[in-house]
Protein backbone atom coordinates (compact mmCIF):
# COMPACT_ATOMS: atom_id res chain seq x y z
CA UNK A 1 0.00 0.00 0.00
CA UNK A 2 1.22 3.28 -1.20
CA UNK A 3 1.85 5.62 2.09
CA UNK A 4 2.09 9.28 2.98
CA UNK A 5 4.37 10.63 5.76
CA UNK A 6 3.84 14.01 6.62
CA UNK A 7 6.06 15.79 9.18
CA UNK A 8 5.35 19.53 10.29
CA UNK A 9 7.91 22.09 11.23
CA UNK A 10 9.59 21.08 14.33
CA UNK A 11 7.20 18.32 15.15
CA UNK A 12 7.37 14.08 14.27
CA UNK A 13 6.91 12.59 11.11
CA UNK A 14 3.14 10.99 10.79
CA UNK A 15 1.70 8.64 8.18
CA UNK A 16 -1.41 10.30 6.69
CA UNK A 17 -3.64 7.53 6.59
CA UNK A 18 -3.19 6.72 10.30
CA UNK A 19 -4.54 10.65 10.87
CA UNK A 20 -7.24 10.25 8.37
CA UNK A 21 -8.53 6.71 7.46
CA UNK A 22 -10.83 7.71 4.82
CA UNK A 23 -7.90 9.12 2.19
CA UNK A 24 -6.16 7.47 0.09
CA UNK A 25 -2.77 8.44 -1.35
CA UNK A 26 -2.61 8.16 -4.90
CA UNK A 27 0.78 10.42 -5.98
CA UNK A 28 3.37 12.50 -5.14
CA UNK A 29 5.17 14.75 -8.42
CA UNK A 30 7.54 16.87 -8.47
CA UNK A 31 7.67 20.12 -11.80
CA UNK A 32 10.91 19.73 -13.97
CA UNK A 33 13.51 21.72 -13.13
CA UNK A 34 12.93 25.39 -13.54
CA UNK A 35 15.85 26.43 -14.88
CA UNK A 36 16.45 30.32 -14.96
CA UNK A 37 19.29 32.00 -16.63
CA UNK A 38 20.71 35.76 -16.87
CA UNK A 39 21.01 36.60 -20.51
CA UNK A 40 23.41 39.68 -21.19
CA UNK A 41 22.73 41.13 -24.32
CA UNK A 42 25.34 43.07 -26.03
CA UNK A 43 24.18 46.10 -28.47
CA UNK A 44 25.20 45.39 -31.77
CA UNK A 45 26.19 41.70 -31.10
CA UNK A 46 24.08 38.70 -32.09
CA UNK A 47 22.49 36.64 -29.76
CA UNK A 48 23.28 36.95 -26.08
CA UNK A 49 25.66 36.35 -23.59
CA UNK A 50 25.41 33.42 -20.49
CA UNK A 51 26.37 35.16 -17.27
CA UNK A 52 24.51 32.35 -14.68
CA UNK A 53 22.22 29.56 -14.65
CA UNK A 54 20.13 29.12 -11.43
CA UNK A 55 16.99 26.89 -10.49
CA UNK A 56 13.75 28.29 -9.06
CA UNK A 57 10.96 27.22 -7.17
CA UNK A 58 9.13 24.25 -8.21
CA UNK A 59 5.79 23.04 -7.63
CA UNK A 60 5.11 19.69 -5.87
CA UNK A 61 1.50 18.12 -6.05
CA UNK A 62 -0.16 15.61 -4.16
CA UNK A 63 -3.12 13.17 -5.38
CA UNK A 64 -5.50 12.30 -2.70
CA UNK A 65 -8.77 10.17 -2.60
CA UNK A 66 -11.35 11.42 -0.22
CA UNK A 67 -13.97 8.33 0.33
CA UNK A 68 -16.26 9.82 3.07
CA UNK A 69 -19.33 7.83 4.16
CA UNK A 70 -21.77 11.01 4.40
CA UNK A 71 -20.73 14.65 3.65
CA UNK A 72 -20.77 15.73 6.86
CA UNK A 73 -17.43 12.83 7.50
CA UNK A 74 -16.38 14.34 4.11
CA UNK A 75 -16.77 18.19 5.39
CA UNK A 76 -14.13 16.83 8.62
CA UNK A 77 -11.73 15.08 6.28
CA UNK A 78 -11.40 18.32 4.33
CA UNK A 79 -10.71 20.93 7.39
CA UNK A 80 -8.21 17.96 8.79
CA UNK A 81 -6.31 18.24 5.38
CA UNK A 82 -6.27 22.11 5.45
CA UNK A 83 -5.53 21.85 9.41
CA UNK A 84 -2.30 19.39 8.38
CA UNK A 85 -1.17 21.11 5.59
CA UNK A 86 -2.10 24.90 6.24
CA UNK A 87 0.77 26.00 7.91
CA UNK A 88 2.70 29.08 8.51
CA UNK A 89 5.95 27.52 8.43
CA UNK A 90 7.27 24.29 6.48
CA UNK A 91 6.11 20.98 6.35
CA UNK A 92 8.24 18.02 4.66
CA UNK A 93 6.13 15.43 2.76
CA UNK A 94 7.65 12.05 1.96
CA UNK A 95 5.91 9.01 0.44
CA UNK A 96 7.09 5.23 -0.11
CA UNK A 97 6.89 6.04 -3.85
CA UNK A 98 10.29 7.37 -3.27
CA UNK A 99 11.05 6.92 0.53
CA UNK A 100 14.88 8.21 1.01
CA UNK A 101 13.65 11.30 -0.49
CA UNK A 102 11.14 14.37 1.08
CA UNK A 103 10.48 17.87 0.03
CA UNK A 104 9.92 20.87 2.25
CA UNK A 105 7.26 22.77 0.77
CA UNK A 106 3.94 25.61 1.95
CA UNK A 107 0.37 24.70 0.45
CA UNK A 108 -1.05 26.51 -2.33
CA UNK A 109 -4.69 27.19 -1.77
CA UNK A 110 -6.71 24.50 -3.66
CA UNK A 111 -9.95 23.63 -2.73
CA UNK A 112 -11.02 20.58 -1.72
CA UNK A 113 -14.50 19.27 -2.62
CA UNK A 114 -16.40 16.19 -3.79
CA UNK A 115 -18.27 15.00 -7.25
CA UNK A 116 -21.51 16.00 -8.36
CA UNK A 117 -23.86 14.38 -5.60
CA UNK A 118 -21.42 12.07 -3.77
CA UNK A 119 -19.75 12.65 -0.66
CA UNK A 120 -16.36 11.48 -2.64
CA UNK A 121 -13.29 13.23 -4.08
CA UNK A 122 -10.51 13.33 -5.69
CA UNK A 123 -8.06 16.37 -5.46
CA UNK A 124 -4.43 17.66 -5.91
CA UNK A 125 -2.84 19.79 -3.88
CA UNK A 126 -0.07 21.60 -4.93
CA UNK A 127 2.67 22.86 -3.01
CA UNK A 128 5.56 25.55 -3.57
CA UNK A 129 9.02 23.69 -3.49
CA UNK A 130 11.11 26.79 -2.62
CA UNK A 131 14.53 25.22 -3.10
CA UNK A 132 13.76 23.43 -6.45
CA UNK A 133 15.58 20.01 -5.30
CA UNK A 134 14.50 17.18 -3.54
CA UNK A 135 16.84 16.42 -0.15
CA UNK A 136 17.75 12.56 1.56
CA UNK A 137 15.90 12.69 4.84
CA UNK A 138 19.06 11.51 6.33
CA UNK A 139 22.48 13.71 6.60
CA UNK A 140 26.00 12.53 5.45
CA UNK A 141 27.12 12.33 9.22
CA UNK A 142 24.13 9.82 9.50
CA UNK A 143 25.65 7.72 7.79
CA UNK A 144 26.61 4.59 7.29
CA UNK A 145 24.73 3.65 10.46
CA UNK A 146 21.47 5.25 8.68
CA UNK A 147 21.74 3.73 5.26
CA UNK A 148 18.98 1.80 5.42
CA UNK A 149 16.84 5.21 5.17
CA UNK A 150 18.53 5.80 1.66
CA UNK A 151 17.10 3.71 -1.53
CA UNK A 152 18.19 2.74 -5.06
CA UNK A 153 18.54 5.68 -7.40
CA UNK A 154 20.24 7.99 -5.01
CA UNK A 155 23.18 8.27 -6.75
CA UNK A 156 25.09 5.91 -3.92
CA UNK A 157 28.61 3.69 -5.03
CA UNK A 158 28.66 0.20 -3.98
CA UNK A 159 30.36 1.18 -0.45
CA UNK A 160 29.96 2.26 2.82
CA UNK A 161 30.11 5.77 2.96
CA UNK A 162 31.48 7.94 5.73
CA UNK A 163 31.96 11.68 6.21
CA UNK A 164 34.34 11.95 8.96
CA UNK A 165 38.08 12.80 7.87
CA UNK A 166 40.95 11.86 10.91
CA UNK A 167 43.80 12.11 8.53
CA UNK A 168 45.92 14.56 6.34
CA UNK A 169 44.20 13.71 3.27
CA UNK A 170 40.76 12.11 3.00
CA UNK A 171 37.59 11.82 0.79
CA UNK A 172 34.29 12.77 0.52
CA UNK A 173 30.96 11.64 -1.78
CA UNK A 174 28.50 14.06 -2.66
CA UNK A 175 26.07 12.12 -4.22
CA UNK A 176 23.70 14.57 -5.34
CA UNK A 177 22.55 16.31 -7.99
CA UNK A 178 24.31 19.26 -7.90
CA UNK A 179 27.03 20.38 -6.10
CA UNK A 180 26.53 21.14 -2.66
CA UNK A 181 27.58 25.06 -2.80
CA UNK A 182 27.08 27.07 0.56
CA UNK A 183 28.45 30.47 -0.78
CA UNK A 184 26.59 31.52 -4.07
CA UNK A 185 23.72 28.77 -3.01
CA UNK A 186 23.30 29.11 0.04
CA UNK A 187 23.54 24.93 0.11
CA UNK A 188 23.20 23.52 4.03
CA UNK A 189 26.50 22.78 4.82
CA UNK A 190 28.04 22.33 8.36
CA UNK A 191 32.17 21.36 8.60
CA UNK A 192 33.35 20.66 12.39
CA UNK A 193 36.59 20.42 13.06
CA UNK A 194 38.55 19.04 16.60
CA UNK A 195 41.89 18.83 17.16
CA UNK A 196 44.52 20.57 18.43
CA UNK A 197 46.92 23.34 16.73
CA UNK A 198 47.60 27.18 16.27
CA UNK A 199 45.78 27.49 12.73
CA UNK A 200 44.59 25.39 10.22
CA UNK A 201 43.60 25.48 6.71
CA UNK A 202 40.75 23.32 5.25
CA UNK A 203 41.21 22.67 1.38
CA UNK A 204 39.54 21.07 -1.30
CA UNK A 205 41.80 19.94 -4.20
CA UNK A 206 39.53 18.91 -6.49
CA UNK A 207 38.00 22.70 -7.10
CA UNK A 208 40.55 24.90 -4.97
CA UNK A 209 37.86 26.07 -2.55
CA UNK A 210 39.30 26.12 1.28
CA UNK A 211 39.76 28.40 4.71
CA UNK A 212 42.31 29.24 6.68
CA UNK A 213 41.49 29.45 10.32
CA UNK A 214 44.22 31.59 12.06
CA UNK A 215 42.78 31.18 15.69
CA UNK A 216 44.31 28.78 17.62
CA UNK A 217 42.24 24.97 18.66
CA UNK A 218 42.91 23.57 21.99
CA UNK A 219 41.90 20.42 23.15
CA UNK A 220 37.99 20.36 23.97
CA UNK A 221 37.43 23.28 21.63
CA UNK A 222 35.28 22.66 18.73
CA UNK A 223 35.33 24.79 15.43
CA UNK A 224 32.45 25.11 12.98
CA UNK A 225 31.77 26.19 9.58
CA UNK A 226 28.07 26.57 9.64
CA UNK A 227 27.76 27.02 5.64
CA UNK A 228 30.06 30.15 5.52
CA UNK A 229 30.18 31.38 9.48
CA UNK A 230 32.44 30.27 11.36
CA UNK A 231 32.87 29.58 15.44
CA UNK A 232 34.81 27.80 17.62
CA UNK A 233 32.50 26.55 21.07
CA UNK A 234 29.87 29.25 19.61
CA UNK A 235 31.77 31.89 19.56
CA UNK A 236 31.70 33.85 16.03
CA UNK A 237 34.91 35.87 16.77
CA UNK A 238 37.31 33.60 15.08
CA UNK A 239 40.15 34.99 12.70
CA UNK A 240 39.84 33.30 9.06
CA UNK A 241 40.27 34.17 5.33
CA UNK A 242 37.17 34.21 4.62
CA UNK A 243 37.28 31.15 2.75
CA UNK A 244 34.39 28.62 2.35
CA UNK A 245 34.20 25.05 1.48
CA UNK A 246 32.53 23.83 -2.18
CA UNK A 247 31.74 20.06 -2.53
CA UNK A 248 31.65 18.66 -6.57
CA UNK A 249 29.56 16.02 -7.48
CA UNK A 250 31.37 12.37 -6.60
CA UNK A 251 34.63 12.16 -5.15
CA UNK A 252 36.03 15.66 -3.15
CA UNK A 253 39.59 15.40 -2.35
CA UNK A 254 39.67 17.04 1.11
CA UNK A 255 43.23 18.08 2.56
CA UNK A 256 43.91 19.09 6.30
CA UNK A 257 47.14 20.71 7.40
CA UNK A 258 48.04 22.57 10.91
CA UNK A 259 46.42 20.16 13.60
CA UNK A 260 47.32 16.64 15.56
CA UNK A 261 44.66 14.43 16.47
CA UNK A 262 42.14 16.06 14.11
CA UNK A 263 38.74 14.53 12.86
CA UNK A 264 36.90 16.58 10.52
CA UNK A 265 33.03 15.77 10.25
CA UNK A 266 31.08 17.27 6.71
CA UNK A 267 27.16 17.37 7.43
CA UNK A 268 24.56 18.23 4.54
CA UNK A 269 21.56 16.56 3.13
CA UNK A 270 21.63 14.99 -0.64
CA UNK A 271 19.94 16.92 -3.00
CA UNK A 272 18.09 15.28 -6.09
CA UNK A 273 16.13 16.81 -8.98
Amino acid sequence: MRKLYIQPYNQNEFDLKNRLPSVEFLNLTSQAPQINGDWLTVPGSDGQQLNTLTYGATTVTLSLLIRAETMSAFRIAKNELQRIFYQRQFIRLRSTLEPGRCYWVVANPVDITPAEGSSWGAVSLTFTNPSGMAQSIVRSDELPAEASQLAYGMNLPAKDLSYVGKNERFNIYNPSDVAIDPYIQHHDLIITVTGVGSSFTLTNATNNTSIKVNSSLASGQTFKLDGVIPSINGNTQVDTDFGNIKLEQGDNDIRLSGLSNAKVTFSFPFLYF
